[in-house]
């Protein structure tokens, strides 16, 4: 996937790498998105519903190719 986005050290984001930066810049890759149904089986899988490991799940799904 390409990067979509970018951050620097100091965590400023940039939608876009500048031309000519001079800050070190580290790439933030593209999620795809997930379908109604992944993100319900998702739910279903987490245990105790806890909310945390349901949002790391989702990351996790959301950042495969």
């Amino acid at each position: 996937m390409k990067p979509s986005a970018y951050i620097s050290d100091g965590g400023i984001l940039f939608k876009e790498s500048p031309p000519d930066s001079m800050i070190k810049l580290t790439p933030l890759y593209a999620m795809r998105e997930l379908t109604d149904r992944e993100i319900m089986e998702l739910y279903c899988m987490t245990s105790n519903n806890d909310p945390l490991e349901f949002a790391r799940a989702i990351l996790r799904k959301a950042s495969e190719k």
